[in-house]
């Protein structure tokens, strides 16, 4: 009987640390658990050229009619480094017609005569 009880105490130590192994663990938490289809969040879509041109022209046109200068804020030329050619093209295009619009719609003769 004696002879059990040695080898049920030598291998206890042992049957724990295999039990207890983080390899282990894991695979029988793996295999266990059923884990729900969780997505991650959207990234927003990327503007085209074209469309972050309006933007930036439209808020830049804007600035700039409320405070009677015209062209202060007027900067296509930084996002230049962004786009290639053909795409610095339209961006620029739709800067300079948003711009215009936007500064001759917020530019006031009145409050901004001498």
């Amino acid at each position: 009987m004696r002879a059990k009880r040695v080898i049920a105490v030598v291998l206890s130590p042992v049957a724990a640390a295999l039990a207890f192994s983080p390899a282990l663990m894991t695979q029988a938490v793996a295999d266990t658990t059923q884990t729900s289809a969780v997505s991650a969040p959207h990234a927003p879509d990327a503007k085209s050229p074209a469309k972050q041109g309006t933007t930036d022209g439209s808020k830049a046109g804007r600035t700039d009619g409320e405070n009677c200068d015209y062209k202060a804020s007027y900067n296509p030329s930084a996002k230049k480094p962004n786009y290639d050619p053909a795409q610095y093209s339209q961006y620029k295009s739709s800067y300079n017609s948003a711009y215009d619009s936007a500064y001759n719609t917020n530019f006031d003769e009145s409050a901004c005569a001498d």
